[in-house]
């Protein structure tokens, strides 16, 4: 019962370790509800080079779901930030005036 050390044996693919860092990082960016635009930019480079690293080994790695599915993410996330995010007026006060009480007559 010797094995065959002959008969090359296929490397069994795997997902690619960029894809999943992408997809992690999207999630977590999610969570923190996009407060943390440097983690989506993050997150959108992880998922760009795993989709790199998918390209070049394709008979070893797989998850370029994965990838695709972080851009999405990031981008849905930053579309929602900016949409709701109020704009920052630079000639407003720095406090709210005080309501004005109203005279009895």
């Amino acid at each position: 019962m010797e094995r065959d050390i002959s008969a090359p044996e296929s490397p069994r693919r795997r997902y690619a370790p960029w894809a999943l860092t992408a997809i992690v990082t999207a999630l977590f960016a999610l969570l923190l509800q996009g407060s943390l635009p440097p983690l989506n930019i993050a997150a959108a480079i992880f998922a760009l080079m795993g989709l790199r690293q998918i390209r070049r080994r394709p008979d070893r790695y797989i998850g370029r779901a994965f990838c695709w599915l972080a851009i999405a993410l990031v981008l849905i996330l930053a579309i929602l930030t900016a949409m709701l995010q109020p704009p920052v007026l630079d000639d407003a006060p720095a406090t709210a005036p005080e309501p004005r009480a109203i005279e009895a007559e």
